[in-house]
């Protein structure tokens, strides 16, 4: 009888579940389910994973040794995110000698990706029509917008390059206004540089109208100031504009890549295909006198 109650107890010890333990875990950073996903990685089979959203925490059920692998890596995961202020200066230059800012400037390396050229303008003829500064504070890898303004497609090269993008249509006569501007996405290379990516987008603004009539009632004259409304009674349309905003088109053939050390102004311009038909999309129009180009300012701090 002894050793059958013995067997018992031992049969029944190897069947119960070779965990009882459970711990809290507080998630300070990272996304609620992304922390679950990355700590159920690092449990048994049988581990379990519960989420409390309302207090950013995480209940761990397993052995200890898979909660143990779980926690490290959720201390290793549950980081700040590294933030950056970027600092972003579009200009519009005109070079009166002829020549290009980029051929009258002492470039500084080879051409970058999309177009475009980072250079240094060191020549004096070159004359500022438009500046435009912004800031935005932007997180590691999470791309950050900036809205430069409204163009019209004035000339007839820029509506066909636009309409490549499905942005206008070449036997339209009409001015469109297009909304424009630049996603800026940045995330850090060692301790003091940061690399860039700078994609132009467009948006085509629609507007409508819509309203209804009404009809201006004639309240006559003391004599018969019940009198119904006439034919001949002015009628009131009240229009209600609406603005719609169609999807963001992503120049990605213009779209740019650079790295800028950080607290340092790196300067680049529209050189050569994408980048030099986006600069004369912004400038909207061509100088008759020498030549123009789009230059970006860019600068990069914590």
């Amino acid at each position: 009888m002894i050793r059958l109650l013995a067997g018992c107890i031992v049969w029944l010890s190897l069947s119960a579940p070779a965990f009882a333990a459970s711990e809290i875990i507080e998630v300070f950073f990272l996304p609620m389910q992304e922390a679950a996903d990355a700590a159920k990685s690092q449990l048994s089979a049988d581990g379990k994973v519960a989420v409390i959203t309302s207090r950013r925490i995480l209940i761990l059920e397993d052995d200890s040794s898979h909660i143990k692998q779980a926690k490290a890596l959720l201390k290793q995961m549950d980081q700040p995110v590294q933030q950056f202020l970027a600092q972003v200066e579009i200009e519009d230059i005109r070079s009166d000698s002829g020549t290009s800012a980029k051929l009258s400037s002492a470039q500084l390396s080879p051409a970058l990706s999309g177009g475009w050229a980072r250079i240094r303008l060191n020549n004096s003829g070159n004359r500022s029509n438009n500046r435009s500064s912004f800031q935005l504070r932007i997180s590691a890898n999470e791309p950050g917008s900036i809205e430069v303004g409204t163009l019209q497609t004035l000339s007839r090269e820029t509506r066909a390059w636009l309409s490549g993008y499905g942005l206008v249509k070449m036997n339209s006569v009409e001015l469109i206004p297009i909304t424009s501007g630049f996603k800026v996405q940045a995330w850090p290379v060692g301790l003091d540089q940061v690399r860039v990516r700078i994609t132009p987008w467009m948006q085509r603004k629609t507007a409508q109208v819509s309203g209804q009539q009404e009809m201006l009632i004639d309240l006559g004259t003391a004599q018969n100031p019940n009198r119904a409304p006439s034919n001949t009674a002015n009628m009131r349309y009240n229009a209600v504009p609406h603005v719609r905003n169609n999807a963001i088109v992503e120049l990605t053939g213009a779209a740019t890549e650079l790295t800028v050390p950080l607290n340092e102004t790196v300067t680049i311009a529209a050189s050569q295909n994408e980048a030099n038909k986006l600069g004369s999309a912004l400038l909207s129009r061509h100088s008759t006198i020498g030549k123009r180009s789009v230059v970006i300012r860019v600068r990069m701090t914590r």
